[in-house]
């Protein structure tokens, strides 16, 4: 019963872990990609409103304590006074693509990298695992992604090649990309989509391990105790039959030694000889001694005793 008992715990484990198992791979598989449509449709949003910038060769607005002028944008027109003396400074796509990323940075905690292998600007320079997922574009990756530690958090990291095109070589020609050249990409950085919470499918499953491994318990005494019982009925059963196979034994033994004598048995009117079954005449007391266990003391009676020694006188011996 012990060996049930515990077959059936492991079996139930078994299954019990593979389900959690396989429902926390999924809740993965799920969450990588709720972060993977998010932080691309993120992406398509950002170049989306890069291609509008560049389409109008970039967008001007008021200088400021916090617009300046773009110190990496060479163009005679990047800095013009409006009739009314207000100081414009051009935006260009990368410009605006960073002021979007500092904007998100301080709302969310959204991090957008505008990087490129050959970067113009300094702060553009490619960390390690952006050099690799820019070189894997020039493979033919058109996407990359996944889920990694920074320090205590947990963050997810995608990233996309930016394209060039014909709205990108009036400044990026002179840098020798030419049309559909890979010329960077931007990585966005999320850190509030892929804060994993298994706690529910923890507990959930942790009770569900429990009341199971509880019932097995129970279900495993309660048999336990069944078996005992049956094991002791069994016992009683089974002395009351040895003892019923110990008294016909010992009936058997008692039979064994008594003798019967039955049926009709032929006998001498004369000699009171008795003839037995192969055909001898024996004495009757040599007859009964052996078909019996009675046993003969011979002696005399008083009839034969005046017939065979008239002679003595029995009252006075």
């Amino acid at each position: 019963m012990f060996k049930i008992t515990v077959a059936t715990l492991l079996f139930w484990l078994t299954i019990v872990g593979g389900s959690f198992w396989w429902n926390l791979a999924d809740e993965k598989k799920e969450s990588r990609q709720l972060a993977f449509e998010t932080a691309r449709t993120m992406f398509q949003q950002i170049v989306l409103t890069r291609a509008w910038n560049a389409g109008h060769g970039g967008v001007y607005a008021p200088v400021s304590s916090t617009m300046k002028p773009n110190p990496y944008l060479t163009d005679p027109l990047r800095d013009v006074v409006t009739t009314q003396g207000v100081q414009l400074t051009k935006i260009n796509p990368a410009y605006m693509t960073r002021q979007i990323a500092e904007i998100a940075a301080n709302k969310n905690g959204i991090q957008f990298h505008i990087t490129s292998l050959r970067p113009i600007r300094p702060g553009n320079k490619a960390t390690e695992w952006e050099k690799d997922w820019l070189k894997s574009f020039e493979n033919g990756m058109t996407e990359q992604g996944g889920f990694t530690e920074v320090g205590a958090t947990t963050v997810f990291r995608y990233m996309a090649p930016l394209l060039t095109e014909k709205s990108c070589l009036k400044c990026h020609a002179k840098h020798g990309y030419t049309l559909g050249d890979v010329r960077g990409g931007i990585s966005i950085t999320i850190p509030t989509l892929v804060k994993e919470n298994n706690i529910g499918l923890i507990v959930g499953y942790g009770i569900t391990c429990f009341v199971g491994v509880i019932f097995t318990l129970l279900g495993g005494l309660l048999l336990h105790r069944k078996e005992s019982m049956l094991m002791q009925s069994n016992n009683s059963l089974q002395a009351g039959i040895d003892e019923q196979k110990k008294l016909v034994l010992e009936l058997k033994e008692a039979y064994n030694e008594i003798k019967t004598l039955s049926g009709i048995l032929p006998i001498c009117s004369y000699c009171k000889e008795i003839r037995d079954d192969k055909g001898y005449w024996n004495q009757l007391e040599k007859y009964i001694g052996e078909h019996s266990t009675a046993q003969f003391s011979h002696s005399i009676c008083p009839k034969c005793m005046k017939e065979k020694f008239p002679n003595i006188d029995m009252e006075e011996s």
